[in-house]
């Protein structure tokens, strides 16, 4: 008679598929090589297969590997579940904390929404705090269950997490309401003869150039002066006589918001951006996820 699995087992077999390698899956699960090594030697026994193939550095899983995992993983994800909501049990009286980690700007549109409509959040508590610029530690983060939402730019395929698209889309030109120079509209030359404000994306390296916005008539509109606070050019644009962009899928919050006004331009600006959410797919039924989620698809 075949002895029963361990739990254990099941578990590292599907965060060496995940991770990819012996050393990333010891590494997330907190356990040596060596134990990740002993542990797939048992697997292989149990199973009478190899279940993985050496590929580089990493380790190719053998389609009876990818079949497991396809059982294996909605068990753990059930089993992970059960041990939240008896944590929970024994508390009671404990209040959900929602962690989400967000790109500039919209962590300002979501903490302005979570503050004037409190019922929204269902009475949850709330972090919300800057996402890491490195997609390993935005994973990681939400494999562990440090985050419940991550808010960036898309993450690469894994097995562990669900992404949800929420807007894609160009950038819409902004300025005070009472800049005295800009009207409704301006021209390519007219625009040349403003300050641009623009903003310094955390992915930029030291010492490169300057980032400019491209026109189909291969003029470079360099940004006069830059901010890494969206927060400062916002504010500065709607008190000097200054111009900026922004998302075009949050002018007309931040319009409202910052006393701004939409400028319409005769000239393309090719500059977009695309914003995606992250969960661990075990949270996919949260109904506060999902309802923070739907609130963000509509901006697009």
């Amino acid at each position: 008679m075949q002895t029963k699995l361990d739990l254990n087992l099941a578990r590292i077999l599907c965060e060496v598929i995940d991770a990819g390698s012996v050393s990333a899956a010891a590494m997330n699960l907190k356990i040596s090589i060596s134990a990740v090594s002993i542990a797939l030697n048992k697997l292989r026994k149990h199973h009478n297969n190899t279940l993985f193939f050496r590929q580089g550095n990493g380790m190719m899983p053998t389609a009876l590997a990818l079949e497991l995992y396809k059982f294996y993983q909605p068990a753990l994800n059930l089993f992970d579940e059960a041990e939240k909501f008896q944590a929970d049990a024994m508390l009671p009286s404990r209040v959900q904390k929602l962690r989400i980690a967000t790109v500039p700007l919209l962590d300002l549109f979501l903490v302005d929404k979570f503050l004037d409509a409190p019922e929204f959040c269902n009475g949850a508590g709330w972090d919300v705090l800057a996402v890491s610029q490195d997609p390993t530690v935005r994973i990681e983060r939400l494999r562990r269950k440090q985050i419940d939402l991550d808010i960036g730019t898309a993450l690469s395929n894994d097995r562990s997490l669900l992404c949800y698209p929420i807007f894609y889309g160009g950038m819409t030109m902004v300025c005070a309401k009472d800049h005295p120079r800009i009207k409704q509209s301006v021209t390519l030359e007219q625009f040349r003869q403003e300050s641009l404000l623009g903003f310094i994306y955390s992915e930029e390296k030291l010492g490169k150039e300057i980032p400019g916005i491209q026109h189909n008539d291969e003029d470079l509109l360099f940004r006069n002066f830059r901010s890494s606070s969206i927060i400062t050019i916002l504010l500065q644009t709607a008190k000097r006589e200054l111009v900026t962009m922004i998302p075009s899928a949050l002018a007309p919050w931040v319009c409202e918001r910052f006393g701004l006004r939409v400028v319409e331009h005769d000239f393309p600006i090719k500059h977009t951006v695309g914003y995606y959410t992250h969960i661990h797919r075990s949270e996919k039924n949260n109904p506060l996820l999902q309802k923070i989620i739907n609130f963000l698809s509509e901006l697009g």
